[in-house]
């Protein structure tokens, strides 16, 4: 285990080893490691990864704290047996990258399982490690998989361009299934002692979230209709700009919330317009009309905190939207501490953002380390491993290891 790393969290005593760029491999290894394990960032030693210089540096300090880093060309020469050496004291693999590259590197599911036979894959890519072979090479992003996902045509407003959702849906839901899945195939591993595969394609994960409207076309003949910012089926369900000019989002949805917004606007339950009962107003018909009317009227006449407040206060479903300088005075994000800070790598400069969630109860997660510089922890890792100091050497003289001092991008 790395040196001065506390015992702490729910999966103390796992090792992950993380390959992989950008968000989708990262944020799966990073919820590990917010949560106990040792987790292990192998990086390309010859090509810096770009969530260290894309936007300040951002993702990079916010999705690999608490990891060790491993500047290791693991692909070829000396540096593939420090590779499978690393594996042999691994319980979780996740990688993320073009379908099938594992297996054309040599190092398959069956590579890595004569070497670990308890090891646990989590492979994430952007269409899967097996189908038609010419779009399991393809490569992909968070957009292209909304895209292929049949999600991206769902955003945007109607009868214009369709929009990517922000931010990277594909590439986090995609680590909650690596996450997720991984965790119950260490739980499968108990029982029987073996190993796991998991092919996470991204397509297929934004498919999978997308409720009753696959099984409606399927079943049904039944497409989505892009709707924008108002529902299609619901009155005030939706986007609504208030006096101030700013913006709240409310759901009238439900006999009970309905009932309670009702006499808020000026507008009687149990009538011939709004039946008791009844679970929303229908658009289109005379009772949306009048509903929307009032509601007008209600919401030009408040600012957005006074609109949020009487109809909260109510029961009804409602939030301003906030930007992150309203949530970080906002007093409910105080009370919960979710905004947070912790050290960098450097040991000097404070970063600040999200605190690890979920709340745990009785074995929390925590922050005990900055994201790791390129390679900070080769000669630990390699000495953990039995690595002799010439072979060592001998990468780092090659290329095959590498070593950055503290960076961080600033404008």
């Amino acid at each position: 285990m790395p040196t001065n790393k506390p015992a702490f969290g729910m999966l103390e005593g796992f090792r992950v080893v993380m390959t992989g760029l950008s968000v989708a491999a990262p944020f799966a290894a990073e919820l590990y490691a917010e949560h106990g394990a040792d987790v292990i960032w192998v990086e390309n030693p010859r090509a810096v990864d770009t969530s260290r210089v894309a936007r300040r540096s951002g993702a990079w300090q916010q999705d690999r704290r608490n990891m060790r880093s491993l500047a290791l060309d693991y692909v070829h020469g000396e540096g593939r047996e420090v590779f499978l050496r690393l594996i042999e004291t691994t319980d979780v693999l996740i990688e993320a990258s073009v379908g099938g590259r594992f297996a054309r590197i040599g190092l398959s599911d069956a590579v890595l399982w004569e070497r670990n036979p308890r090891l646990v894959v989590a492979h994430i890519s952007g269409f899967g490690q097996t189908g038609e072979e010419a779009w399991v090479r393809r490569a992909s992003y968070d957009p292209i998989a909304q895209a292929f996902g049949c999600a991206m045509r769902m955003n945007g407003m109607p009868g214009q361009p369709s929009t990517p959702a922000m931010p990277f849906p594909a590439d986090y839901t995609a680590a909650f299934f690596a996450f997720g899945m991984a965790n119950a195939a260490l739980l499968s591993r108990e029982r029987t002692g073996k190993g796991e595969s998991l092919d996470i394609a991204q397509f297929e994960a934004m498919l999978r979230i997308q409720a009753n409207y696959p099984t409606d076309y399927l079943r049904y003949g039944l497409d989505y209709v892009k709707e924008g910012d108002r529902s299609r089926i619901c009155a005030v369900y939706g986007t609504y700009r208030c006096g101030d000019g700013e913006e709240v989002y409310v759901l009238a949805l439900g006999a009970g919330v309905l009932a309670r917004l009702l006499p808020v606007l000026g507008l009687e339950p149990g009538s011939a317009l709004f039946p008791q009962g009844a679970g929303y107003v229908p658009v289109g018909t005379p009772a949306a009309g009048a509903l929307e009317r009032a509601f007008t009227g209600f919401i030009e006449a408040r600012t957005a905190a006074q609109v949020e407040d009487e109809l909260a206060a109510a029961g009804v479903p409602v939030s301003r939207l906030l930007d992150y300088a309203a949530a970080r005075e906002h007093p409910h994000y105080r009370a919960r501490g979710v905004f947070t800070e912790w050290t960098a790598a450097d040991g000097v400069t404070t970063v600040p953002g999200v605190k690890v969630v979920p709340e745990v109860a009785n074995r929390p997660g925590r922050i005990w380390r900055g994201a790791p510089t390129v390679g900070q922890d080769n000669d630990d890792l390699l000495a953990e491993l039995g690595v002799p100091d010439a072979t060592r050497d001998a990468l780092y003289a090659a290329g095959g290891l590498s070593r950055l001092p503290y960076a961080e991008t600033t404008a």
